[in-house]
């Protein structure tokens, strides 16, 4: 009797074994119920995991870290160190993010190659069966950036992680059907995606917010709300947003013309490696010289740079941001890489005067003190100066100068004068090679080129 009801309780404890089993295969929301809790997690709980080890911690730290989630302002350094420790132990998160910020370097085979590595080699599908909305949003991700591109299957894998609260997802269908990526364009599905987003101060969603507001698409245009949403997203360091809102107060689009504060903004994003907002910051610095009128004195030998720098220093409000020095803030907004430049590398300008903004490639010649310019922004500056005269030759003869000196945007226009035949004969193998330095050291703008040479090769 005894053994008859042990085994009748064995069997009803099979049974609702086994049925929780078929309800868990059923509803996978509930075996993934603790991890889908990372977004109601504090942020100091996550960075505790995350700094203890956990591979999903680092990995979402990182994610959060590069889109700026929980309250975080944008950081492609600070994201892209946790998201190594991440991939090194074959985190999903962490191989997915990586192969994000790769791709955004212009760094395609390394970034395909990386979403492969989270496909086939971490739990990436297994989060993402268990309704995981990082690991939806990261699947979506890969779906719209890794070829062949499944733009269908993307948009699902969003939807279904933004329903699930991921503010990442919501900017980012408020970005696709803002553009019309793949989709066809539609300003209420934008609207509604992008102003969730904004509410929880999502950078990219406020930005697209702005922007309706800006262009009245889906909205009256209100000038006052884009220039608050635009700035609010610039503050929390998206880079478009920066060159955007530096690009709107230059030109007095919708505010107040002020080239003082455009120059600052547009700094901000050429330090974030904005190729397009360094083009500008060069035009509106030296607009600014011009305006100032003051003749440029400088110390002999003094470095080009410095000169420069100083000219603009007495015309502008230095941007005292928190997240770089004095130093950085000080300078004309080139790289921590850049600022190294000077010292032997320097060029000897004694007993001359000189404005990049008023003087012509003739001005210098390549014959007299060679040895001596090999500042690679100067070079470059040189290059472009001639480059906008059409005087193809002497541009080619700086930009080669400075491409010996790794210039990324030195190196993209001897791409392009290859490519376009510009005092030289057009050669695709050469404007290709040229193209790809350029890309290796870390020019954007360059992608968009070698993809149009390689049609012609």
């Amino acid at each position: 009797m005894i053994l008859h009801k042990k085994l009748r309780t064995n069997t009803v404890l099979s049974s609702l074994l086994f049925v929780l089993t078929c309800f868990t295969l059923i509803n996978p929301s509930v075996s993934s119920l603790a991890k889908s809790k990372i977004l109601q997690e504090s942020l100091a709980r996550i960075q505790a995991k995350a700094l203890k080890g956990d591979v999903y911690y680092q990995g979402a730290l990182g994610l959060f870290y590069k889109n700026g989630e929980h309250g975080l302002p944008i950081d492609t350094e600070e994201a892209t160190r946790w998201v190594s420790m991440a991939a090194n132990k074959e985190g999903a998160f962490g191989l997915a993010t990586l192969a994000a910020i790769e791709l955004e370097k212009g760094k395609t085979e390394r970034g395909n190659f990386l979403y492969d590595e989270a496909y086939l080699h971490s739990n990436l599908r297994e989060l993402g069966k268990d309704d995981d909305p990082l690991a939806l949003y990261c699947l979506g991700m890969m779906e719209m950036d890794n070829p062949p591109r499944n733009i269908p299957k993307a948009l699902r894998n969003l939807e279904k992680s933004a329903d699930l609260g991921f503010a990442t997802s919501q900017a980012t269908l408020g970005m696709i059907y803002f553009a019309g990526i793949g989709v066809k364009k539609d300003s209420n599905i934008a609207l509604k995606w992008s102003s969730m987003a904004a509410q929880k101060k999502i950078p990219l969603g406020m930005f697209y917010l702005g922007l309706a507001y800006s262009i009245g698409d889906g909205v009256e245009i209100n000038e006052d709300f884009a220039i608050r949403w635009i700035r609010a997203a610039a503050e929390r360091e998206l880079t478009m947003a920066q060159l955007t809102l530096g690009m709107k107060l230059a030109l007095g689009d919708g505010v107040d013309k002020n080239l003082e504060l455009a120059v600052q903004w547009l700094r901000r994003a050429t330090l974030n490696g904005s190729a397009e907002a360094a083009l500008q910051l060069r035009k509106y610095e030296n607009t600014l010289l011009r305006l100032n009128g003051a003749p440029v004195t400088f110390a002999k030998n003094q470095p080009v740079n410095e000169i420069a720098s100083q000219a603009v220093n007495s015309t502008l409000k230095v941007d005292n941001r928190s997240k770089f020095s004095t130093e950085d803030n000080m300078g004309l907004g080139f790289t921590r890489s850049q600022k190294s430049l000077g010292g032997e590398h320097s060029v000897n300008l004694s007993n001359q005067s000189l404005s990049f903004a008023d003087s012509s490639p003739s001005d210098f010649s390549l014959a007299e003190g060679t040895d001596e310019q090999k500042d690679r922004e100067s070079l470059n500056e040189l290059g472009l100066l001639a480059y906008k005269k059409k005087d193809f030759q002497n541009s080619k003869q700086w930009f080669e100068k400075a491409a010996t000196l790794k210039h990324p945007e030195s190196l993209r226009y001897l791409g392009i004068q290859y490519f376009l035949g510009q005092g030289v004969k057009i050669d695709y193998k050469k404007a290709a090679f040229w193209l790809q330095e350029s890309i290796k050291e870390g020019d954007l703008e360059a992608s968009r080129y070698l993809r149009i040479v390689k049609q012609f090769r």
